[in-house]
């Protein structure tokens, strides 16, 4: 069985510089930068992700971001909230105050700024539910921090550092963090909304904006008793998946490239659905399905049962056990529900997607974000 270093999983304090990651490991640079005032304030929300599928599992790992992947952004914000002080310390707060600590004393050793800076950061209140709580607050504290020190990196370069440097609270723990695995889809949604593709090394491939009439449904099956739990689930996940993904992660590219893509150009959900459905029978999200319950059968009999509603779009987020459906039509959710009766899983959250992206404003004032020329500059960026 291939088993993760242990050095890798060791918790860490926040701020511990020994596991700071920076632009020129990923190929980028911190450009010239001056810190806002004194006293400025800068409010940041990002939406919650959707993480349909990995691409191949074999090209990612913990200090290994990437493997390429899809996602979508929903309605669901994650906050964040920076001060500039005069003096040399801050504070960190919110509901996530060790990824505040962590990311202030990232940014003060990627600048060199020498003030303070208080930084709360608030999840969205829906934790293990696939909906990447600890990605969303990562990517709000992070475009806080770039703001105040005025935007030291490009939003290709905050996106990877998100990704570099992801971390969360290690479990039972408040102020301990471990690092895990990240494709960087998350932060690609969360800044730049709609639907994202991702490739290896964390490039941002094609970005999509929803139909504005799109809403999720995201619910939690019921599930049959669990055979493992712990870190032997988690070996036992990676060890199938990445076998699953050595199988299929060649087709699956194929059918990103060949389907998924044009559908996203073309606006086609019937076929983005009939992809993503094809996508979930397949290597790593198959073994992502068949870690819950009876080998799978319940996550796939509720997504199935979606599909059958009228959902154009249907799958499992990320690790599970929640399943979520997108769709147009407004009676999807209450047919599906209608049919199945009081068996049915409840239905934890309806939520419109979100095409937005990051919001920032600036002492209450709102800064343009996505579509801001820096939006993608990478080879500007590299021959500037």
């Amino acid at each position: 069985m291939t088993r993760v270093p242990d050095s890798k999983l060791a918790p860490f304090p926040p701020g511990d510089s020994a596991r700071f990651v920076f632009p020129p490991a990923w190929g980028g640079r911190v450009r010239p930068w001056e810190a806002c005032a004194e006293g400025t304030v800068c409010e940041v929300e990002v939406p919650a992700r959707l993480h349909a599928s990995v691409t191949d599992m074999n090209r990612f790992g913990i200090g290994r971001p990437g493997g390429g992947g899809i996602g979508f952004a929903v309605a669901l914000h994650s906050r964040a909230r920076a001060v500039l002080r005069a003096g040399p310390r801050g504070a960190a707060g919110g509901t996530r105050p060790a990824i505040a600590q962590h990311l202030c004393a990232l940014f003060q050793e990627l600048t060199g700024f020498r003030g303070g800076l208080d930084l709360d950061v608030t999840d969205h209140g829906h934790r293990h539910l696939g909906l990447g709580s600890s990605v969303g607050s990562l990517a709000a504290g992070a475009v806080a921090c770039n703001e105040m020190l005025g935007r030291p990196l490009a939003l290709r370069d905050l996106r990877k550092l998100v990704a570099h440097n992801y971390c969360e609270e290690a479990p039972g723990e408040t102020d301990v963090l471990v690092r895990g695995f990240e494709t960087n889809v998350g932060a690609m949604a969360a800044l730049h909304g709609g639907m994202v593709v991702a490739s290896d090394r964390c490039e941002l491939v094609y970005r999509t904006a929803l139909p504005g009439s799109m809403k999720a449904l995201l619910l939690v099956p019921q599930l049959g008793p669990k055979v493992s739990s712990g870190e032997e689930e988690a070996q036992a996940l990676l060890t199938r998946a990445r076998a699953l993904d050595r199988r299929d992660a060649a087709h699956k590219a194929y059918r990103v490239l060949m389907d998924l893509l044009p559908a996203m150009i073309q606006g086609d959900t019937s076929t983005l659905g009939d992809v993503l459905w094809d996508l979930a029978q397949l290597g790593s999200k198959h073994a992502e399905c068949c870690l819950h319950g009876e080998g799978g059968r319940e996550i796939y009999e509720t997504m199935g049962a979606l599909r059958d509603e009228g959902a154009e779009i249907v799958g499992m987020s990320s690790v599970g056990p929640a399943v979520f459906a997108l769709s147009t039509r407004p009676r999807v959710w209450e047919r599906w529900q209608a049919r199945h009766g009081p068996d049915a899983p409840g239905c934890t959250l309806v939520v419109p997607v979100d095409n937005a992206g990051a919001r920032v404003r600036l002492d209450g004032t709102p800064v343009p974000y996505q579509l801001e020329a820096w939006w993608h500059e990478p080879h500007a960026e590299a021959s500037s």
